[in-house]
């Protein structure tokens, strides 16, 4: 989304101006109330090149929205997620959000495999069962992005 989302202007202390390189247009965002103090404190070498400028590195490997509360449509339309699974045609089918291992697919028979070789194995460490999650489903021939 840093590609996508400029800060054009800091409006106060909180308050931005932003706008959306695609479409030209412009919004005001305001920083969370609770997440002012980690704004402040990120370093602007941590994000990433193509991450949103409110995007912030929470530690543990977590990054949160600092302007939730006032986001645009835009962003409200991006759908966060930590598994994708999508079809032969690349179609999406399914999605594990983050900090969860919950599927949420309509797909009978990507719950049928998810139930039988996905959920009921017992890996504590994420990326262990993220890199499971992955094989399973790459050898029942879906595409999976995380």
């Amino acid at each position: 989304m840093g590609e996508i989302i400029e800060i054009l202007e800091e409006l106060n202390p909180g308050s931005f101006r932003i706008g959306f390189s695609v479409t030209g247009e412009e919004r005001i965002v305001s920083i969370d109330p609770d997440k002012r103090k980690l704004f402040h404190l990120q370093d602007d070498k941590t994000l990433m090149a193509m991450a949103c400028p409110f995007l912030l590195d929470a530690g543990n490997e977590k990054f949160v929205c600092s302007v939730h509360a006032s986001r645009p449509e835009l962003c409200r339309q991006y759908s966060c997620y930590r598994i994708l699974v999508l079809d032969s045609q690349e179609k999406k089918i399914g999605r594990v959000t983050d900090a969860s291992r919950y599927l949420s697919t309509a797909d009978e028979n990507l719950r049928t495999l998810w139930n039988h070789e996905i959920a009921v194995v017992a890996i504590t460490d994420e990326k262990c069962w993220e890199e499971h999650v992955e094989q399973t489903l790459t050898r029942a021939g879906y595409y999976v992005i995380r």
